[in-house]
C-alpha cells in the first residue's frame, strides 16, 4: 500500500513524491548544509522571538539541523522541532526536543492550540501548492488565538525540479500576493510581507485553535 502522500498513476503504480525525495537529499551533505546556513536568518529569528511573550511555546516546523531551535532557547523560549529528514532530526535533538514528522501531517502530532508561535523558515519550499495551503490550515489549528506565524518560500525561478550542487530537489515558486492570500485564507491576519528571492510573511492567528 502506498502512503497517503504518494501519488499514483492510472495503473496504481507509485510515482515520486517530490517533497519526500527532495528532503531525503539533504542527508548526504547534512553537516555542510548546517555549516553553510549557520549564520543566516538571525535577525528574523530575533524579530519573531521578540514578537512573543517570554517564555512562549514555539514549533520550528521543518527545523533542519536545529539552528533556530538553539536561537529561540537563547531568547528564553521553549521550542520544539519537527522535520522529515532523520539525519536532521538527530542533529536538531541536541538543541531541543525534535521528532520526525511530515509537515503534511503535522496537525495530527499535537493538540489544537498547543503553540504560541510557528516558525516555518523555507520548510514549505518542496510542497506543491495545494499541500502548502493544507499545511497552513494545520498551522492555524495548532496555534493559540493571537499566535504568531513566520513562513517564507521561494518567489524567484520556476516551479519544478532543480539540479543543485548537493542534489536534485523540487521547488514550488510563489507569487508574493498569492502566498499572502493563502496565509490569510488559512486563518491568519497578515501583518507584513517582504519580497526578495524568498517571499516572507509575518502573520497572526485569529482562529480558536479548534
Amino acid at each position: 500500500m502506498t502512503s497517503p502522500n504518494t501519488n499514483t498513476n492510472s495503473d496504481s503504480e507509485p510515482l515520486i513524491d517530490p517533497a519526500a525525495e527532495s528532503v531525503a537529499v539533504y542527508s548526504d551533505h547534512a553537516d555542510d548544509y548546517a555549516a553553510n546556513h549557520a549564520p543566516k536568518m538571525a535577525d528574523r529569528v530575533e524579530r519573531f522571538a521578540n514578537s512573543l511573550p517570554t517564555p512562549s511555546q514555539i514549533l520550528d516546523a521543518g527545523c533542519g539541523p536545529g539552528r533556530d531551535l538553539a536561537r529561540f532557547a537563547d531568547h528564553g523560549h521553549s521550542a520544539r522541532g519537527v522535520d522529515l529528514n532523520p539525519v536532521f532530526v538527530a542533529m536538531a535533538s541536541a538543541h531541543a526536543p525534535t521528532s520526525q514528522c511530515d509537515l503534511r501531517e503535522v496537525g495530527s502530532q499535537f493538540p489544537a492550540g498547543t503553540f504560541d508561535g510557528i516558525w516555518a523558515c523555507a520548510s514549505l519550499v518542496h510542497l506543491r501548492e495545494p499541500e502548502t495551503v493544507d499545511v497552513l490550515g494545520q498551522f492555524a489549528r495548532l496555534l493559540r488565538p493571537g499566535g504568531k506565524l513566520y513562513a517564507c518560500l521561494k518567489s524567484v525561478g520556476r516551479t519544478g525540479w532543480l539540479d543543485e550542487p548537493d542534489g536534485r530537489r523540487w521547488y514550488t515558486v510563489w507569487d508574493a500576493e498569492a502566498f499572502a492570500a493563502v496565509v490569510a485564507g488559512a486563518g491568519f491576519e497578515v501583518d507584513h510581507v517582504r519580497q526578495g528571492a524568498f517571499v516572507e510573511v509575518w502573520a497572526t492567528s485569529f482562529t480558536s485553535g479548534s
